[in-house]
């Protein structure tokens, strides 16, 4: 497969495709949410987000942001300067999200980061919306050829036969925990093992301290943030722990009370996705007391207490579901010693409180993202932000999968020790 050169052929490459990508804007929204149940109006806003993407990592490689020089005039032994680049890692293997078809899907920012870093790609159809991800190859078909971009179709056996392609040199991939493990396991049983980097399941956490419980309006923004695309978010909150008194008490009515006001969802992406939510509320009813709705489709919150908070309650469960937490506030950190890595953790309280700094020290090791008086759902695209987070979040704590440093994991440092600037320059 041939790699992208030029900083300024990767820009064009990357701007052309979210032009493309724009005009068929009609066909897009409208086979996409055909497919995945999602409304038009959340896949207005994901295309705009994909294109937006695409054109902030093509100016980002434009400016040479992505690929610092590093120089150690006369550093070696001999006297030669040492000039470090970053170069193309190869053909990257990109496996296409469900729950974001357009900004984790054929063209989404795995795959834009990826040709962004000079790398061919072949994207790997995700089984539940092959039309959607024939309409995406279809327009990239019009901007980049055979290649540089293509796409397969398949099962777990087309998955791991990409992953074990002795062509491909990283994988990305968003998606399932065991799906990840999978191809973790076939990356690392290869005789060259390649990086593959998964974002997986979060539990994304949400502490709320005393000083926060008099404002009226979080139960409100964390139900819709529970509850927002039938719960099929990777930040979507699955925990939250509340004071142990009778105004934590209070909040966690209000935000059950918030949940249970929300409609029973029509669809969710998979029929799959749909028993798992039946079937974690059945189960959660065993743990404490569950939200009473007359639907399996509706969204739901367990209450529980602080020494109940383990096994399953601690993992992430796909959908409109939240787990209430009952603890002490003098408990909370030992609450955190039992949480999962995520890709968020979050705090309400007000900045003044200082029970605050304390609990952050012990969550920033837990999280990619650690938020003050927000919810986690909404990832902006932008230089700073940070999508991963320590196991089981992801596959490799010190990547991101969103913004402009996610083009890094498909570049490799290379030193070049005594080089003229004229074949340096080949490189840098």
């Amino acid at each position: 497969m041939t790699q992208l050169r030029s900083a300024a052929e990767r820009r064009e490459t990357l701007h052309a495709l979210a032009d493309a990508l724009a005009d068929a804007r009609d066909a897009v929204l409208e086979v996409a949410a055909a497919e995945t149940g999602l409304t038009e109006a959340r896949l207005a806003d994901e295309l705009d987000r994909t294109t937006g993407q695409l054109r902030l990592l093509g100016d980002f490689v434009a400016d040479s942001r992505d690929r610092p020089v590093i120089t150690s005039p006369h550093a070696a032994p001999d006297g030669a300067d040492i000039v470090q680049v970053q170069v193309p890692i190869g053909p990257v293997a990109v496996f296409a999200a469900s729950n974001f078809p357009l900004a984790f899907g054929v063209l989404g920012g795995d795959t834009g980061s990826a040709l962004a870093a000079g790398c061919p790609v072949v994207v790997k159809a995700h089984p539940a919306q092959p039309k959607t991800a024939d309409l995406l190859a279809g327009i990239a078909a019009r901007i980049l050829d055979a290649a540089t971009f293509r796409l397969v179709h398949g099962g777990p056996e087309v998955s791991l036969a990409l992953v074990r392609d002795p062509a491909v040199r990283a994988v990305a991939f968003t998606g399932s925990p065991s799906g990840g493990r999978a191809l973790m396991d076939a990356a690392a049983a290869r005789p060259d093992p390649i990086p593959v980097h998964a974002e997986m399941g979060s539990l994304n956490p949400v502490l709320v301290l005393p000083s926060a419980l008099p404002a009226t309006a979080w139960p409100a923004a964390l139900a819709a943030s529970v509850t927002g695309s039938a719960g099929q978010l990777c930040t979507k909150p699955g925990l939250v722990v509340l004071p142990a008194t009778a105004d934590g008490d209070d909040f966690a009515d209000g935000l059950d009370a918030a949940i249970a006001a929300v409609a029973p969802f029509e669809r969710m992406l998979t029929p799959a996705m749909t028993v798992a939510h039946a079937a974690w509320r059945t189960r959660a009813g065993a743990y404490g007391t569950v939200t009473d709705t007359a639907s399996p489709r509706h969204p739901f919150a367990v209450r529980v207490d602080a020494d109940r908070l383990t096994g399953e309650l601690l993992e992430e469960h796909f959908g409109p579901a939240v787990v209430l937490c009952r603890c002490p506030v003098e408990r909370y950190g030992e609450i955190v010693t039992r949480l999962p890595g995520s890709l968020t953790a979050t705090v309400l309280a007000d900045p003044l409180d200082e029970r605050l700094p304390p609990l952050l020290d012990e969550l920033v090791p837990l999280a990619g993202r650690v938020i003050l008086n927000g919810v986690p759902t909404g990832v902006a695209v932008c230089d700073a932000m940070h999508h991963g987070g320590p196991w089981p979040a992801t596959s490799n704590p010190l990547h991101t999968s969103v913004g402009t440093g996610s083009i890094l994991r498909f570049l490799r440092p290379v030193a070049l020790q005594g080089l003229p600037p004229g074949l340096v320059s080949r490189f840098g």
